[in-house]
């Protein structure tokens, strides 16, 4: 069944097109260049239905420019408040018109303001292949939000960033510029813009969309990529990379390659006439990012992008707050032994041997809330081989559960509770008259989950807290609950 419009829908509609159409021909962005945009759009409630209808009609100017198409420019959309939803993805609308009338009837979410969530959930739902993202597209992201996010935002836009993707910050009345700062791409004057009041927004619609453009184009405007990327002779510590040269000229290839969860960028410059190049010194079992662009004078081609891991791999998986396990591929020939260091962030490593016939282990008593670095060496007779390298931060410690009460009588009761964990080395319970701070406390073993109060008061409600305490002496959450003699 088709859907209807509504009056106030398709008059918005209306004028969405009308305006694209009397766009001059400097507002369009001319460019033959693939990109892939995912715009991410604060839906909380204190945007308000009333502004929420000033986005459409932004996010419909701004898009307006482009020429929409699998073989050009897509654009994908998420809203987020509390939890994100992608509303279309990138391979969704092929024309403009199928576009626009889908931001005309965008619905207004409502809910919190969780921007470091619903960037992390762009990055693993919408910026991926089997939803329409091309490996030849620039890749950029646009955030519209009008307050401060309620979780964290910095490592979530560096983990965007680390994948190649642009990064645009706007934000509108109460927004963090400081936190537009941190998610935007350098430079700021580019790539983050701050208005007082979402009246502004369709001021700077034209300023945005220029450089939106611009990152469109890329720094080698229309200059023809190369294609048909593809890696070969993999080992642990390099592997070729070929591709099909464009049909104009070309001076010379720039390779770029960085290590795909982040790090410096490296590169190399071949001839023209040459298509192949061998990047070595890598590390192992890490996956990299390569970008070739083609080259004539001070102007480069959009990149041709793809990535590719060294050999071998390292799996860390059930991590708790002591304990994790182990998996790794068997490395090659005849392996005598492996040696598994562990080490924590600031703190003195440990080392276990398994035979070089074992590929799994758990590792228990570790320290809680830190993060571990973990090699995996293989020892061959010849002395050592590629270590392999990985990292996991093990969790908050479990508080105890399940409090109870009982033989309750005018001077005295038990409290009763269960383990949260395992390996609880000590239980800590206090108890005062309710309304006061001042606690008594008694120290347990860790096999004691039970304590009669007594010398208490007749007819008086007290708070009861128990705390676990662990042998890296961390100490759980409180287990409160509240008992009347």
């Amino acid at each position: 069944m088709k859907s209807r419009l509504s009056l106030a829908a398709a008059a918005l509609l209306a004028a969405l097109l009308s305006s694209t159409q009397a766009q001059t021909s400097d507002a369009q962005c001319k460019t033959t260049a693939k990109a892939d945009i995912v715009l991410l759009v604060d839906g909380s409630w204190s945007i308000g239905r009333l502004n929420f209808k000033t986005i459409r009609a932004f996010i419909g100017r701004m898009v307006g420019v482009f020429e929409i198409g699998p073989d050009r420019v897509q654009i994908g959309l998420t809203q987020y408040s509390g939890d994100p939803k992608t509303e279309w993805h990138l391979n969704a609308h092929a024309t403009r018109d199928s576009l626009l009338e889908a931001i005309v009837n965008l619905p207004y979410k409502g809910g919190n303001t969780m921007t470091g969530r619903a960037l992390n959930y762009i990055l693993q739902n919408n910026f991926k292949a089997n939803v329409g993202m091309r490996p030849d597209s620039r890749k950029i992201g646009v955030l519209i939000t009008d307050g401060r996010s309620q979780d964290e935002i910095v490592l979530s836009s560096q983990r965007l960033r680390d994948q190649g993707i642009e990064l645009y910050a706007i934000g509108v009345k109460s927004a963090s510029k400081k936190e537009l700062r941190s998610i935007a791409t350098d430079p700021d004057e580019i790539h983050m813009y701050n208005v007082r009041d979402f009246a502004f927004l369709l001021d700077m619609v034209d300023d945005l969309t220029i450089n939106l453009c611009n990152s469109v184009k890329g720094p080698g405007g229309e200059l023809e990529a190369p294609t048909d990327l593809v890696t070969s002779d993999l080992t642990h510590h390099s592997f070729s990379v070929n591709w099909t040269a464009p049909g104009g000229p070309v001076e010379k290839f720039r390779v770029t390659y960085m290590i795909a969860a982040g790090g410096p960028t490296l590169q190399v410059l071949v001839n023209g006439t040459v298509n192949t190049v061998v990047l070595d010194n890598l590390k192992p079992l890490t996956q990299y990012v390569v970008n070739v662009f083609a080259v004539v004078g001070e102007n480069s081609s959009p990149p041709l992008t793809g990535t590719e891991i060294t050999s071998g791999d390292l799996r860390i998986t059930n991590v708790t707050h002591s304990t994790m396990n182990l998996n790794w591929d068997a490395a090659p020939g005849d392996v005598l032994k492996y040696i598994i260091g562990y080490t924590p962030e600031d703190g003195d490593g440990k080392q276990v041997e398994v035979n070089g016939e074992v590929t799994t282990l758990s590792l228990s008593r570790l320290i809680s809330q830190t993060e571990y670095d973990v090699t995996i060496t293989p020892v061959y007779t010849e002395g050592p081989g590629t270590v392999m390298a990985g990292q996991a931060i093990t969790g908050v410690v479990p508080a105890p559960k399940n409090l109870q009460f009982s033989e309750v009588t005018q001077t005295s009761f038990r409290a009763t509770w269960e383990h949260g964990a395992w390996d609880v080395a000590l239980y800590r319970i206090g108890w005062t008259k309710n309304g006061e701070q001042i606690f008594q406390y008694a120290i347990l073993n860790e096999d004691e989950t039970t304590h009669v109060l007594e010398d208490l008061e007749p007819d008086t409600l007290y708070d009861v807290t128990v705390t676990a305490i662990y042998p890296d002496e961390s100490e759980s959450e409180d287990l409160i609950g509240s008992q009347r003699t």
